[in-house]
């Protein structure tokens, strides 16, 4: 007997209600009651994000705002129209579209067996991230190699795959972002307001929406590396730059699938995502990769800059409709190193709004990240002696960074009411920068056990560099 599993009706996708309950629904009740829901929630951040982009891109697809004025007609709507949604699947339907995981004909979002590009299967596991898997040591894992995964964990195993695939890593292809950049969305009170957030309106795509189609309403073949230089808005979002096919046993749990090369994005500059942040730089513009540390408020100044675009498209709409207040956010990366999946992070923040899109705030952030990656500089070779391990003074600038991205997320707060200028505000907090070098620092020197002449030439070197940083200051301030 064939195994079924329609992704509409039948539970997969992993949310948790407002008494923050949990449990798995199909698309239909998760859209038809995300106003009584408060959220996604999946245990992998490439997991939860990629099931939010497609029920945003579903969404999409089904409502087509034109405007800003229609996404804020569809939020003080307060729910989706079920009427509207059933319409949508009807027209799915009658195009052939099948949503069923395991149709012998055409299984949703997926692939048909190609034998020239689908020599044979894989253990599922290559489908999951956080399990290792070749060059994939995400993490240090006993499971068995042919774990058999459901039908649900493996329809958002699928959607990871592609959202967070790694770029021309051992001749794979690369989706329209390259390697996974930082992706931002925007918390609603419930899961209802979150999705309207973060879907854009069709005015503000610079290129074709629907032509091509979305990939599982699309009937043309995903060729094996062919290089595709622009491509549609929906067909963007949810690019198949891997062939993947799941095989099913009779209780529809899948142990093995077909993965291969899928297409190939060749012109990331062609593609503006509305979930990215962006980066300008002499060499031009660029979506915001993630670093092993995961820091995110090194490039916070282009998080809030809507002037060039740099800012999420869905963010800088908000800042549209929305005059005070504080957005909140959820930033999703994975670190990867070429094939290598390192490690996955998710991060809430919280902004006051009135820095969105302010020059000054974008300003003094900028200047005041520019100064703490020169003093973290100091924080290293002020310990740089032969008898201090590499691995306090590694130790030291972590420290002082914690200090840096704290301080900084508290002063935004001020600097949001500021409205003649921040210099005062910036000296203070530089003179607060100098005060925790110069604290981490000796904190580090009193922790070892230096005597004699070791202990006084470490005294003379971090004095010595601490004069330096404050010589630094005090120039910018007077040059500036």
């Amino acid at each position: 007997m064939r195994a079924s599993f329609n992704v509409l009706h039948d539970p997969w996708i992993p949310i948790v209600d407002m008494k923050g309950e949990r449990r798995e629904l199909g698309v239909l009740d998760t859209l038809r009651h995300a106003h009584e829901l408060r959220a996604v929630s999946d245990a992998s951040p490439m997991a939860e994000y990629s099931v939010y982009r497609f029920l945003i891109v579903l969404l999409m697809d089904a409502l087509r705002p034109e405007e800003l004025e229609d996404l804020a007609g569809l939020f003080e709507e307060g729910r989706f129209d079920a009427e509207k949604l059933n319409e949508y699947v009807e027209t799915c339907e009658k195009e052939g579209v099948s949503f069923d995981l395991f149709d012998e004909e055409n299984p949703f979002m997926q692939t048909p067996i190609v034998p020239e590009w689908d020599r044979k299967t894989k253990p599922a596991a290559v489908l999951d991230y956080a399990v290792p898997s070749g060059n994939n040591h995400l993490h240090f894992d006993h499971q068995v190699e042919r774990e058999a995964y459901s039908a649900a964990k493996s329809m958002r195993m699928m959607l990871a795959a592609q959202m967070f695939c790694t770029s021309a890593a051992q001749s794979y292809p690369s989706n329209v972002n390259g390697a996974p950049p930082w992706f931002v969305l925007i918390d609603g009170d419930n899961l209802f307001e979150t999705l309207v957030l973060n879907m854009v309106y069709i005015d503000q795509i610079r290129i074709a929406f629907d032509e091509p189609p979305v990939i599982w309403r699309n009937t043309g073949t995903v060729e094996s590396k062919r290089k595709v230089a622009q491509t549609s808005w929906l067909y963007g979002m949810i690019f198949p730059a891997r062939r993947i096919h799941l095989v099913s046993g009779e209780d529809g749990t899948v142990t093995e699938v077909y993965l291969s090369q899928g297409m190939n994005y060749v012109d990331p500059a062609n593609w503006q995502d509305p979930h990215v942040v962006y980066i300008v730089n002499d060499k031009g513009k660029f979506n915001w990769k993630p670093a092993a540390d995961f820091s995110v408020w090194q490039n916070l100044a282009s998080l809030i800059n809507t002037r060039y675009q740099c800012a999420p498209q869905t963010l800088a709409n908000y800042r549209e409709l929305h005059t005070y207040g504080v957005v909140r956010l959820t930033m999703y990366a994975v670190a990867t190193s070429q094939a290598s999946y390192l490690q996955s992070a998710r991060i809430d923040l919280r902004l006051p709004l009135e820095v969105v899109g302010d020059e000054n705030a974008e300003e003094f952030i900028t200047s005041y990240t520019q100064t703490a990656k020169v003093l973290s500089k100091t924080v290293s070779s002020a310990l740089k002696y032969k008898e201090i391990p590499e691995v306090v003074r590694r130790s030291a600038v972590r420290e002082y960074y914690t200090f840096v991205e704290q301080t900084l997320f508290e002063l935004l707060n001020r600097l949001s009411v500021i409205r003649d200028g921040y210099s005062d505000l910036l000296r203070e907090a530089e003179e607060q920068l100098l005060s925790e070098l110069a604290r981490c620092t000796q904190e580090k020197l009193s922790e070892l056990t230096l005597r004699g002449r070791a202990l006084v030439d470490t005294a003379e070197l971090r004095q010595k560099e601490i004069n330096s940083a404050r010589k630094f200051i005090r120039r910018k301030w007077e040059n500036g």
